[in-house]
């Protein structure tokens, strides 16, 4: 639930893969906001209309920033993609980390069967994108065919209804800023 154990794992140097499952709340004791939960999102500690106000952390480059050899987004929807960026971080000489969006049916509100598709859209619609850190540099590492705007997304779950048009133009906005 902390990064300091992470943050002074990394100092250390040591050989180790750290893998961050983001369900972007703290789902295991009902469903709170964390500082990974996106913006616009409802969770028990913020109901609408006093939906999480902050962006989400980046964790790719707060754990840059500490030097690290490697790291790496990934999602369970995309899973050689994630099989990948797990085998190159084991060939790395000293801390790596991949951090993985996996969604949840219960806090996103969405039926289970949808998760695989659910996880899809995320990165289609750039709410979550696949990079790697490497040498000191950020890359992409998958562009989809088919950017999905981001209401698409949206509208498959309960904890985004509450937004606006507005305020859904917002977000894409800023999503747009990030992929440019």
């Amino acid at each position: 639930i902390g990064i300091q154990a992470l943050s002074g794992a990394i100092d250390c140097g040591n050989k180790f893969i750290y893998i961050c499952y983001d369900n972007e709340a703290y789902m295991n004791t009902g469903i709170q906001r964390s500082g990974l939960t996106p913006y616009g999102a409802t969770t028990s500690t913020t109901p609408a209309p006093c939906f999480e106000n902050r962006p989400k952390k980046d964790m790719m480059r707060i754990v840059a920033a500490q030097d690290i050899p490697y790291a790496a987004t990934a999602c369970t929807s995309y899973p050689l993609d994630y099989m990948e960026k797990v085998a190159k971080a084991s060939h790395v000489n000293g801390p790596t980390y991949i951090h993985v969006l996996t969604p949840c049916p219960t806090g996103w509100g969405f039926p289970p069967d949808e998760t695989i598709e659910i996880g899809r859209m995320a990165v289609e619609s750039g709410m979550w994108q696949l990079k790697e850190f490497e040498n000191g540099e950020f890359r992409t590492t998958y562009t989809p065919k088919r950017q999905r705007p981001v209401s698409e997304y949206f509208a498959t779950q309960t904890r985004f209804r509450h937004l606006s048009p507005e305020e859904i133009a917002a977000i894409q906005k800023e999503i747009d800023a990030a992929r440019d």
